[in-house]
């Protein structure tokens, strides 16, 4: 234990555990539990979970052995349903091993048809919301172990659509891949889930700000899974980007995003690709200062390049039709765009602003069956949080569910999720990769 770990285990933070991430050999877990809090067992997930690929087990034997576990909550029974949820998990939690995966599974209803006298709607919201709340303790409880609770909203009962969309959002929250993501919300949209933007050329990936960091790192994953990449940095980051590009074979671009015509050179770059298969908004700054002292200039460059560049390039690609159909676009939002910070009202406003814009950019982009989704990353260890006060950098390291920081890797991950042909049905959804931050949000 060192001497940090120490003093915050006098404080009462128990000492992390290694985590377990994404490697060739480690995928996913082996063993699968399958819980049901019905008396009958969902006969559409009964036909999905095969997909998968586990073994899948209903009743462990050994203490610790089970890697994996789903919670079937899609069909709410009466309000005996949330003595059912307790006492189902409740005896199979001491059966969980290190890094464990939980994924609960509930049916999300569309609230346009309810009356007020539809008691029965009313109640299905109220168990769903409450499973969010159990979801998220629950991932709290389970983290000082390394291990994750997520939960996924299902919107359909026909059984092709539910493997269709269910499968890649379980395979991602069930594996490696998913080390810092825990306590989140997916909803899933079937609709979307008719178009895979699938196609025999090489696909093309653009990511803002490639030359370094979380930047870097996205880049060199998705160039891992078969895209060719385009980065983009800004002209002091060229000798940067031209390394960080010449490792995975990509291409360097050097541009500034605030520009007015960033979207116009960007749709021009792409015509020689056939358009743009993966959007990556990675590109953003801070310029930290409490606002009764902030100068004006830091204000509007903060908003400019985090916020306003992202729509103005979107904007173009999308009237231009540089963008696939079928394609994909994933925006940095932030924890501090969800919580506020002291000293960041800039950079918050500009993160949240990205979490209004995608959902209601989602609606607009089902047409044409294009995705646009959000993470919004907590403490990740990078060369700028190195420049935190030791102090601050140790409680942001601590304050969350896992009791440590993350790594580039695991926001890298999170975007790949986005842009697996399985995640056809998840659009306009914010996935933190904060390792759930014990308060704040």
């Amino acid at each position: 234990m060192t001497i940090t770990n120490k003093l915050f285990s006098l404080l009462g933070f128990p000492e992390p555990i290694d985590l377990k991430r994404f490697n060739n050999s480690n995928a996913s877990a082996n063993i699968l539990l399958y819980i049901s809090i019905h008396k009958e067992k969902d006969s559409n997930l009964q036909e999905t979970l095969p997909l998968l690929g586990l073994d899948i087990i209903d009743k462990p034997t050994d203490e610790k052995s089970v890697e994996a576990m789903i919670i079937d909550a899609s069909q709410y029974q009466d309000e005996t349903s949330y003595l059912d949820l307790y006492q189902r998990v409740h005896e199979q939690l001491k059966y969980l091993s290190k890094n464990a995966r939980i994924v609960i599974i509930a049916k999300q209803i569309d609230n346009s048809i309810i009356n007020q006298t539809d008691n029965v709607h009313h109640e299905i919201n109220a168990f769903n919301q409450a499973l969010i709340g159990f979801a998220k303790s629950l991932a709290k409880e389970v983290g000082r172990k390394g291990s994750t609770a997520n939960i996924i909203f299902i919107d359909s009962n026909d059984k092709e659509k539910v493997s269709k969309t269910l499968t890649g959002p379980l395979t991602f929250l069930l594996s490696s891949k998913s080390t810092f993501v825990s306590g989140q919300v997916i909803h899933l949209q079937s609709q979307l889930s008719s178009v895979s933007n699938e196609t025999e050329d090489k696909k093309l990936a653009i990511v803002t700000g490639a030359a370094q960091g979380i930047g870097a790192a996205i880049a060199h994953k998705l160039a891992s899974n078969g895209y060719h990449v385009i980065g983009i940095d800004i002209e002091p980051m060229r000798s940067l980007l031209t390394k960080t590009m010449d490792e995975l074979s990509g291409e360097s671009f050097v541009l500034d995003i605030s520009c007015d015509t960033a979207g116009e050179q960007i749709s021009n770059l792409v015509k020689m690709h056939n358009g743009i298969d993966l959007m990556v908004h990675n590109a953003g700054i801070t310029r930290d200062k409490t606002l009764a002292r902030m100068p004006e200039h830091w204000w509007k460059q903060t908003i400019d390049i985090n916020l306003l560049s992202v729509i103005r390039i979107n904007k173009k690609l999308l009237a231009t039709n540089s963008i696939k159909k079928g394609g994909r676009i994933v925006c940095i939002s932030s924890m501090n765009g969800i919580a506020g910070q002291g000293g960041q009202t800039n950079y918050a406003c500009s993160k949240a602003g990205i979490i209004g814009y995608i959902k209601s950019m989602s609606h607009s982009l089902s047409k044409n069956k294009i995705t646009i989704n959000a993470v919004a990353p907590g403490f990740i260890e990078t060369k700028m949080t190195e420049q935190i006060p030791f102090f601050t950098r140790e409680m942001g390291r601590k304050m969350n569910a896992l009791g440590q920081g993350g790594l580039p890797i695991d926001v890298a991950e999170t975007i790949a999720f986005f842009a697996e042909p399985g995640s056809s049905a998840v659009s306009g959804q914010v996935v933190r990769v904060c390792g759930l931050n014990m308060i704040g949000a």
